[in-house]
């Protein structure tokens, strides 16, 4: 009986652990706007955004990135590293004039 107890006690602590990992934290994502002041016409360039919704209207048009998602300013980094102004046009979460 002492056994049956101990081997249901670990079933229980697996299940609790496999129930709590299943769980995906939350995300702290923050959104960055498009200024263009660092390095104009540049859209890769994490100088060029700066964190915060936009003060300009977005969804205006499709030719200047307005808004990105991204978990933090390294994260912003990887997402524009490497890419140029029509891929990163491409993973945008808005645009403007």
């Amino acid at each position: 009986m002492k056994k049956l107890k101990v081997n249901l006690m670990m079933v229980l602590a697996l299940v609790i652990g496999v129930a709590t990992m299943s769980f995906k934290m939350a995300s702290t994502a923050s959104t960055y706007h498009y200024t263009g002041t660092a390095n104009p016409g540049v859209f890769a360039d994490p100088a060029n955004w700066q964190p915060g919704t936009s003060p300009v209207a977005c969804n205006t048009g499709e030719e200047t990135p307005c808004q990105i998602t991204a978990e933090n300013q390294m994260d912003l980094q990887s997402k524009l590293n490497g890419k140029d102004n029509d891929e990163v046009l491409a993973i945008v979460d808005s645009k403007r004039e």
